[in-house]
C-alpha cells in the first residue's frame, strides 16, 4: 500500500504466501493432468456450444482474489478439460506433435514472471543476447553452415525466433520481394513458386503480402508439380521460372519443403539450389526452406541428407515446438543476409530511437518479424537445451523413429492394409486395401478408430497412382509419432484399435 493508501492490484497476488499457494496449487493440477493422460481419451464427446454454455454470459464484478486458485483451477478441470483434444496424449498420432517438456513449461514460466518485452536490444539486453546465442547453437545443433550463424566472422546472416513456420514464410517473402524492388523491380510483377504439397502458409504468406487474392488465385502463385513421392518436380520449377521471364514477370521466391505435412516427402533442395544459382543475380528468386518438422531431426547426424543443399538457401525455419521438447510457440528463423529482411521490415518513430540502435552495433528484434513487441521465447529453449543436451535431444528424435518402424512393421504384415508411401522419420502413411472402395474403407477406418477415442490418426488426400498407371486423388491415414510420452505400450494399443476396427469391417 502507498501513500494513497492503494494496493496495486497486479502485485496483490504474490505478496506473502498467496502466491506459494498459488504456484503450488498450479503445481499439483499440472502434475495431475499429465499424469492422468495415461488413463484419459484422446478425445471427447462433445457438441458445439457446450463449453459456451458452462461460461457466465456476463464478466464477474468482484475477483476470487489471491486466495481463489483452487476454485480457477477447479474450473479448469470442470470446463476447459472436458473440451480438450489431448495433444500431450502418448496415444495422439493425429499430426506432427505440438512438443512439451518440464524444462520448457519451467522456461515459459520463467519468461511470463519477467515478461519483457524484447522488441529493441535496449530494452532488455538480456532478451536479445540470449535469443541470438540460442540461435548460433542450433545451428550448430542441425549442422548448417556459417552463413547463418551471427559469431563467424565475415557472415552477415544470423536468426531469430518467430512464433510458427507461417510467420517466418511472411517475413521471408517480404525480405524477397524487397530485394527485387531494390533492384528495380516492379513490385506487382514478383511470382512465387512452391510444390503442389507444400504447406498452406505459401499461399497464405502470398495472400497477405498481396500476391493472391484468395487461394486459388494463380496469377503470381506458381504450384509446381511433383514426382510419384511428392516431391517437387525441379526441371518444372525451372520451366515456370523461364516462362514467366519470357512474360516479363519477376520471379521472386521458391519455398521448398524438406517434410511435407501430408506424406514427409522432401524436395530434392540441393539439384534446385543449384538450378537457381544458375540464373543471373538479378533474376535469382530468394530460396526459403521450410524443414518445420523433419529439421528437428537434423540434430542427429545420421538424417541431415534432408538438408543437403542448404547452403543455397537464402532462408531456414526449423520448429523445436513440434519435435525437439520446446512448448509452442518455437519457431527458428535463419536468413543468409539479414539486411534484406530487416531493410523490409524495419521503420523507426521517434519514440524507438536510441544511442544503441543507431550506432548500428546490436541486433534489434523488432525489425526481424511483423510484431514490434515480442515477448522471450529464447528462455525456454535454453532451458530444454541445457536441460537434455545434445545426447538427450537426439535420443528422443531416435526413440520415435524406432516406435515408427515397430508401426510400419504391423502395416507391411497386415494383408488388408497397404503402405503408400515409405515411411519418413517418426511419419507412417498407409490406407486399407480395396481398389475403387480404398478411399471410402480407409476414411472409415480413420473415423472408427477415432471414434473409438483411444488413440487419434488423420487422413490426408494426395496424388496416387493406380494399377492402371493414371495418377488420381485418394485418401490415406497418417500415423505420426512424436508425443513427449510414446513408448512401445502405446504402439501397441494403437496397433491394437485399427486391428479391432478392421475386424469389425469397414465396409
Amino acid at each position: 500500500m502507498d501513500e494513497t493508501g492503494f494496493t496495486p492490484i497486479g502485485l496483490s497476488g504474490y505478496r506473502g504466501d498467496s502466491f506459494l499457494n498459488g504456484l503450488n496449487a498450479v503445481a499439483k493440477w499440472a502434475l495431475g493432468y499429465l499424469d492422468s493422460l495415461e488413463d484419459r481419451d484422446v478425445s471427447q464427446e462433445i457438441t458445439p456450444g457446450e463449453i459456451l454454455s458452462k461460461l457466465s454470459e456476463e464478466p464477474p464484478l468482484e475477483g476470487v482474489g489471491p486466495d481463489g486458485w483452487d476454485q480457477l483451477l477447479g474450473d479448469v478441470e470442470s470446463i476447459v478439460e472436458p473440451g480438450l483434444v489431448h495433444w500431450q496424449s502418448p496415444r495422439f498420432f493425429a499430426y506432427f506433435p505440438c512438443s512439451a517438456s518440464m524444462a520448457g513449461v519451467m522456461g515459459e514460466l520463467v519468461s511470463s514472471v519477467l515478461n519483457v518485452n524484447g522488441m529493441l536490444w535496449s530494452t532488455s539486453p538480456s532478451a536479445t543476447e540470449i535469443e541470438m546465442r540460442m540461435m548460433d547453437w542450433c545451428a550448430d545443433l542441425f549442422g548448417l553452415p556459417d552463413q547463418f550463424r551471427f559469431d563467424r566472422a565475415h557472415s552477415i546472416g544470423g536468426g531469430c525466433i518467430q512464433g510458427t513456420a507461417s510467420e517466418a514464410a511472411l517475413a521471408a517473402l517480404v525480405a524477397a520481394r524487397r530485394r527485387m524492388i531494390d533492384q528495380g523491380r516492379d513490385r506487382t510483377t514478383v511470382t512465387l513458386y512452391t510444390s503442389t504439397q507444400a504447406h498452406s502458409s505459401i499461399v497464405k504468406a502470398a495472400m497477405v503480402a498481396g500476391l493472391a487474392d484468395t487461394p486459388e488465385d494463380g496469377s503470381r502463385v506458381r504450384l509446381v508439380p511433383t514426382d510419384g513421392q511428392l516431391r517437387m518436380d525441379p526441371r518444372a520449377l525451372m520451366d515456370a521460372i523461364r516462362c514467366d521471364i519470357d512474360a516479363g514477370l519477376t520471379p521472386c521466391f521458391v519455398s521448398t519443403t524438406q517434410g511435407t505435412t501430408s506424406t514427409g516427402a522432401c524436395d530434392p533442395l540441393n539439384e534446385i539450389g543449384e538450378n537457381l544459382a544458375e540464373l543471373r543475380e538479378p533474376q535469382r528468386p530468394w530460396l526459403h526452406v521450410d524443414a518445420a518438422w523433419a529439421g528437428a531431426a537434423a540434430v542427429c547426424p545420421e538424417h541431415r541428407a534432408m538438408l543437403a543443399g542448404v547452403e543455397h538457401a537464402d532462408s531456414l525455419c526449423i520448429n523445436p515446438h513440434k519435435w525437439l521438447l520446446t512448448n509452442f510457440d518455437c519457431d527458428l528463423f535463419w536468413v543468409r543476409d539479414r539486411r534484406a529482411l530487416t531493410d523490409s521490415m524495419s521503420i523507426t518513430p521517434a519514440y524507438l530511437h536510441n544511442a544503441s540502435s543507431e550506432d548500428g552495433g546490436v541486433i534489434d528484434y523488432r525489425d526481424w518479424h511483423v510484431p514490434l513487441g515480442r515477448r522471450m521465447r529464447a528462455i525456454k529453449l535454453w532451458f530444454v537445451i541445457r536441460h537434455f543436451g545434445v545426447e538427450g535431444l537426439r535420443a528422443h528424435i531416435r526413440h520415435h523413429i524406432e516406435l515408427a518402424k515397430l508401426f510400419e512393421a504391423f502395416v507391411e504384415g497386415e494383408l488388408r492394409l497397404e503402405q503408400v508411401f515409405e515411411r519418413v522419420l517418426g511419419l507412417v502413411c498407409f490406407r486399407v486395401v480395396g481398389g475403387t472402395e480404398a478411399d471410402g474403407r480407409t476414411r472409415r477406418l480413420i473415423e472408427r478408430v477415432n471414434g473409438r477415442r483411444r488413440v487419434m490418426i488423420s487422413q490426408t488426400v494426395v496424388p496416387l497412382m493406380d494399377g492402371a498407371g493414371e495418377t488420381r486423388d485418394g485418401v490415406i491415414a497418417r500415423v505420426a509419432v512424436g508425443s513427449t510420452g510414446v513408448d512401445r505400450r502405446h504402439i501397441e494399443e494403437l496397433i491394437r484399435e485399427i486391428g479391432t476396427v478392421l475386424d469389425k469391417g469397414v465396409e
